[in-house]
């Protein structure tokens, strides 16, 4: 078993100052999560689709650094960008790689940058969230909502970019913050009940990649 210990959550590059840490602990309470990223908004990244509305195969995106971000963009809507943070971590713990030691994850994602969870589904180590994904936020019917992942693991083929829990790669670093996205990147992900052993994830995101590679093959971002 991992010592429990305090580890810090990396931010981008161009992000000065201090790195807050955080404590490990054997259950993720969502809540905690939820303020801790309001107090320390450059911890997580935020990337916000909002519906061009023209109904074409591409959907307009920008990248957020912190919640506060979707507060200001939408005053009037700052409960319906609360909901879909916590939708996000709710997705995150559904849908997020997971490990059986620490070693591997960290591995694939970076020091530091994996938690350990002990829920209903058994134990294991997982990514933190490094974002969430939004479209339609102010529609009447329903916004969609999903967590984004980065990694700080020169072993990753997608370290500084931005990933899906089921591993396609926004083209460009994660200072990027426009994209033209395509509609699949709402699609559900799967429930992920297993384990994986190191570099398995990475593998993955390497047959993938081609799909984050420019816009004319079908990719995330362009």
């Amino acid at each position: 078993m991992t010592d429990k210990r305090n580890t810090q959550l990396d931010v981008v590059d161009s992000v000065q100052g201090e790195k807050p840490a955080l404590k490990r602990t054997k259950h993720i309470d969502l809540g905690r999560m939820r303020k801790g990223f309001s107090v320390k908004p450059l911890a997580l990244g935020v990337a916000s689709v909002i519906l061009s509305g023209c109904g074409g195969e591409k959907e307009d995106a920008t990248i957020y650094t912190s919640l506060e971000d979707c507060k200001q963009d939408f005053p009037d809507a700052v409960e319906r960008c609360e909901a879909a943070y916590q939708t996000a971590v709710d997705e995150a713990m559904r849908t997020s790689p997971r490990f059986s030691s620490e070693y591997d994850c960290e591995h694939e994602f970076g020091p530091n940058q994996c938690q350990y969870v002990n829920n209903s589904s058994g134990s294991f180590f997982m990514p933190f969230m490094a974002g969430y994904m939004v479209s339609s936020l102010l529609s009447t019917n329903r916004y969609y909502s999903q967590p984004l992942y980065t990694s700080y693991s020169y072993n990753s083929p997608f370290r500084s970019r931005w990933i899906t829990a089921d591993g396609y790669v926004f083209d460009g670093d994660i200072r990027k913050r426009k994209y033209r996205v395509n509609k699949d990147v709402y699609k559900p992900k799967p429930t992920v009940n297993r384990t994986m052993k190191r570099g398995g994830f990475g593998s993955s995101v390497r047959a993938k990649s081609s799909w984050g590679s420019s816009s004319r093959k079908g990719g995330w971002g362009g």
